[in-house]
């Protein structure tokens, strides 16, 4: 015999619920029995009990880091850069042992570093300063250029090519602006530029000349 029937037999009041598919159970309307001595008994009705569903908790996303930013790439030395601009514009290159600072010389030593160079290339002015003099001197420099520059040094170019001087004493220059040509004026057995650079001031008292070769290769990076 069901458990409901024989609680109704008894006269023990009776509720039925029904789970609905959403997890809540629904009361049945409240049942009326009778007892065995003939007196009616209804029982309540059952409140509904929600059954709750489990919370899921979702990770949170972590953040991304931003992309590293590229460095800008440097943009070439142009007309009033403070960048160094390498003298010579072409093809060059350093030559050997006889062509560095302080080789040996009859009477002297070699004060600047030969850039070899094709005759005509282009000489330009590392830094911007103003042309000390220019020059000619048959039995050593040639055609020459001097110019002091706005920083520590002085500039010392000479072999340029007879006809090829755009600057005068006096004159301001910006760095990257032209000078003369690649020659081979003077005591000079090939084209090339005799480059010098002077701290103390070019043929002043107290100056003297220093080692370029360091100088021309990081310019010409």
């Amino acid at each position: 015999m069901p458990l409901a029937v024989a609680l109704a037999l008894t006269g023990a009041p009776v509720a039925f619920a029904i789970e609905s598919s959403g997890g809540v159970e629904a009361p049945v309307a409240a049942v009326s029995t009778r007892g065995t001595g003939g007196a009616e008994y209804t029982s309540a009705p059952v409140k509904p009990r929600v059954v709750k569903k489990p919370v899921v908790h979702k990770p949170k996303p972590k953040p991304r880091k931003p992309a590293p930013k590229k460095a800008p790439t440097p943009a070439p030395p142009t007309a009033g850069s403070a960048t160094p601009v390498f003298p010579v514009v072409g093809p060059h290159s350093f030559g050997g042992p006889e062509n560095r600072f302080g080789a040996g010389r009859v009477g002297h030593i070699h004060q600047g570093q030969d850039v070899l160079a094709s005759e005509g290339q282009q000489v330009v002015a590392p830094l911007a300063g103003t042309i000390i003099t220019t020059g000619f001197q048959a039995a050593a420099a040639g055609w020459y250029v001097a110019e002091h520059t706005t920083g520590t040094f002085d500039f010392f170019f000479a072999h340029c090519q007879t006809g090829s001087l755009a600057v005068s004493t006096g004159q301001a220059v910006h760095a990257g602006q032209a000078l003369c040509k690649v020659g081979q004026t003077g005591d000079a057995t090939g084209p090339h530029l005799h480059f010098e650079m002077w701290v103390g001031g070019w043929q002043a008292p107290g100056g003297h000349p220093i080692d370029p070769l360091p100088y021309l290769e990081a310019w010409e990076r």
